[in-house]
């Protein structure tokens, strides 16, 4: 009889996600799925998070399945953190004997605190998962002693051994992703039901201080378009799947595999609704082949434009000029295409004049949508590295999630910066030349999801309003260390021989 693994999402419950922007597959964990079950084990998927059940019903779940092992991932990183350590602790209550392997951006550089602090938690898998895991479980099947499997951190006793990193994974295709494993109908986005998140590449050619993706995935990797596109049309005719999201982030890093792609999906003539992470400058790039995006079904791209001042964009090593990042807005409008432009607040030392000129410059550069965000301290970034603990104001790590205040600033309290945003992105949204396209614009597909997002981010608001006031505690400068401090301190251990 093979052995039981149970996948866990979570339930980090980003208030977003329950406001009505929708929850998207748990991604990471269907693509570890597909290799466990080729390898022969029975595997099942319980995406906690999507779901909303309490704990007890979790754990009647484990009961009633009887897996070996539990592996936790999640898309979260730093802010879903402290829900895994509550989680695992509770299945280690009543089941002490299951294994407990836990994998994602965060554990895989905080591994040593976690192992050190959280004794349930038996391994960790560094970096990407697919070979890792079907090597670890196949060792377990085997024997205890671990050090010949590739990118984990483990227990040994009261010891903690670090293995050799796993070489990046140079086929793709050969690890597909277990799209069986899911409960399709509760997946929506955007007023779309039966969304899916699916990876075309890996990785990022940019070095961005306050990002660590590209630091994760090591180097830009690609499925082959043919492998997507067959990917696609499971997802289409099987799932009924009706939008795509691709989790890349920077899905146009090779212009020529780009393009061999989007041609693909014009032929496959699947009819779905897609959504793409870009650069501004890629946009730029690729201005003679937006329409084949949009013929392609590609109906919104989000673009990291971050800061509309070139000394920041300089500062922090992004490749969008504020006259990119405007001819990109441009070029996207001309070809019915909308534009989600993601900035974030604590670049700068922000006060009441960063933030209008910001609101200035975000009506000059005229996107569609406004995501405002804060920069988040993750201590493996350089931005992170780079922040003073004693400015550290908000604690709770569960609040890391880039839609809460992290960082003091200087000239702001908190309840004035996030007032100064949220009216930003009101007076940002109901400008009237944004109205008028919301109403009269000649493509209907883009009035529709422009509606069902408007709608959606003022519900994410009032949201986030509620948890602001009410479920949002600040402390005072200088009170704070241990947070980023025992991390970002840390030793790397020497990978064992």
């Amino acid at each position: 009889m093979s052995a039981k693994v149970m996948l866990i999402n979570p339930a980090r419950h980003f208030i977003a996600n329950a406001a009505g922007l929708g929850y998207l597959n748990p991604l990471g964990l269907v693509l570890l799925g597909g290799p466990l079950v080729d390898a022969g084990f029975d595997v099942q998927l319980v995406d906690h998070d999507m779901n909303g059940w309490t704990m007890k019903r979790l754990l009647q779940e484990i009961g009633d399945y009887q897996p070996k092992y539990i592996l936790l991932g999640h898309s979260g990183s730093t802010a879903s953190h402290t829900v895994v350590v509550a989680t695992v602790k509770e299945i280690k209550r009543v089941f002490p004997h299951i294994r407990i392997i836990y994998g994602g951006v965060y554990p895989s550089y905080a591994y040593q605190s976690i192992l050190n602090e959280v004794p349930e938690i038996d391994v960790i898998v560094r970096g990407e998962g697919e070979k890792t895991i079907v090597d670890l479980l196949r060792r377990w099947e085997e024997e205890e002693d671990l050090k010949s499997v590739l990118g984990i951190a483990w227990r040994h006793g009261s010891e903690i051994m670090v293995n050799h990193p796993q070489p990046a994974i140079q086929n793709l295709d050969e690890y597909r992703p277990a799209w069986e494993l899911l409960d399709w109908k509760h997946y929506q986005m955007f007023g779309f039901d039966h969304a899916a998140g699916l990876q075309f590449s890996r990785g990022c050619t940019l070095t961005c201080t306050y990002c660590g993706q590209w630091m994760f995935w090591k180097k830009w990797r690609h499925r082959s378009p043919g492998n997507v596109v067959e990917n696609m049309r499971l997802l289409k005719e099987k799932y009924g799947v009706k939008l795509i999201w691709f989790a890349d982030e920077n899905f146009a890093a090779d212009q020529d595999m780009a393009r061999d792609l989007l041609q693909r999906i014009v032929d496959a003539n699947l009819g779905l609704s897609l959504n793409l992470n870009m650069t501004a400058a890629d946009v730029v790039r690729d201005a003679e082949l937006l329409p084949l995006y949009k013929q392609a079904g590609v109906d919104y791209i989000v673009m990291g434009v971050e800061s509309l001042k070139d000394t920041v964009i300089t500062d922090i090593r992004k490749n969008n000029p504020f006259s990119t990042s405007k001819e990109a807005v441009r070029l996207l409008r001309k070809n019915n295409i909308i534009s989600l432009t993601n900035i974030i607040y604590g670049l700068e030392d922000e006060s009441w004049k960063t933030l209008f000129e910001k609101f200035k410059g975000m009506l000059e550069l005229d996107s569609d949508i406004l995501n405002a965000m804060y920069l988040t301290p993750h201590f493996w970034t350089a931005d992170g590295k780079a922040t003073d603990p004693a400015k550290i104001i908000q604690p709770d790590l569960a609040k890391w999630s880039y839609r809460n205040q992290v960082i003091a600033t200087s000239y702001l309290s908190p309840f004035e910066l996030f007032a100064g945003i949220k009216l930003t992105e009101a007076m940002f949204h109901l400008r009237p030349r944004a109205v008028w396209r919301y109403i009269f614009h000649k493509d209907s597909r883009y009035t529709q999801i422009m509606r069902d997002s408007i709608l959606t981010g003022i519900r994410v608001v009032a949201a986030e309003a509620w948890e602001f006031f009410f479920d949002t505690k600040f402390i005072t400068q200088g009170r704070i260390t241990e947070i980023i401090g025992s991390e970002r301190s840390q030793k790397e251990p020497t990978p064992l021989a």
